[in-house]
């Protein structure tokens, strides 16, 4: 079993702290997968929006704390289960 992220709340995105939140470790873990750098980041980026992020690129996530929160939390399910790239993309794209 892959490790467990905690869960993402909306208030999350307004946190300022200097232990990483949940969503950012998701986010570093969503680079890893994607073979990091440039790559990983664009991985990362097509994960999110495959969850159900639809903001434009320059939107932050405390803009729409809830929906950005229920995208990661989608992606967390996800990666309980699997840390290979084509599932979680696949498994996302599913709903």
């Amino acid at each position: 079993m892959s490790k467990q992220f905690p869960e993402v709340q909306a208030e999350d995105f307004s946190k300022i702290t200097a232990e990483k939140l949940p969503h950012q470790l998701i986010e570093i873990a969503l680079i890893e997968i994607g073979g990091g750098g440039v790559s990983g980041t664009e991985f990362k980026t097509q994960a999110i929006r495959a969850a159900g992020w639809s903001a434009q690129r320059l939107a932050t996530y405390s803009g729409k704390p809830d929906k950005a929160a229920a995208a990661f939390n989608r992606v967390r399910e996800v990666l309980a289960d699997t840390r290979e790239m084509g599932q979680v993309m696949q498994r996302l794209k599913a709903g």
